[in-house]
């Protein structure tokens, strides 16, 4: 179960770096980074809520809330 968790973490890392690059990158396709980096922190907080971490679920939690402001503001 650990290792499942373990990729599942490493996945969602893997997703924020990409919508952080296309955000910073400020290109044509930035637009995408906030979807990209709403479904990986959705996906990190159920994550930090099921082993307990409320610091870092609250954390990724507003994020998700700044990513549907990014998502209705671009599309």
């Amino acid at each position: 179960m650990k290792n499942k968790k373990n990729w599942q973490e490493w996945a969602s890392v893997a997703l924020l770096l990409i919508g952080a690059t296309l955000l910073a990158l400020n290109i044509s396709s930035t637009k995408w980074a906030f979807p990209i980096l709403g479904v990986a922190r959705i996906w990190i907080s159920v994550l930090m809520w099921k082993k307990k971490d409320y610091p870092m679920f609250i954390m990724n939690f507003f994020y998700v809330i700044v990513d549907i402001i990014g998502i209705i503001r671009w599309f």
